[in-house]
């Protein structure tokens, strides 16, 4: 279950088009659902640790793959801005 918001996907899109390499594995979300649901599910087997654990888990996957998406932006406008400018 994973998804990421258009706009996220349209910058992921002309990446993998383009064939930049930091585009593969297409970045994506882990669903916020699946976030609870597995927080619930393994509360009992991990003495309450997952309700704590997994959000901060999904937080930083969050994090990252919103990095990723920044990285790949910036790098199509670096190569926009040179296709712009002839080089």
């Amino acid at each position: 279950m994973r998804f990421l918001p258009f706009e996220d996907q349209v910058i992921v899109d002309r990446a993998l088009a383009q064939g930049l390499n930091d585009a593969v594995p297409p970045p994506a979300y882990l669903s916020p659902h699946l976030c609870t649901v597995l927080s619930f599910l393994l509360a009992v087997p991990t003495l309450g640790f997952s309700i704590v654990l997994v959000p901060i888990l999904w937080v930083a996957q969050y994090d990252r793959t919103k990095h990723r998406i920044i990285g790949l932006q910036k790098q199509l406008e670096k190569d926009s801005y040179r296709v712009l400018l002839g080089n």
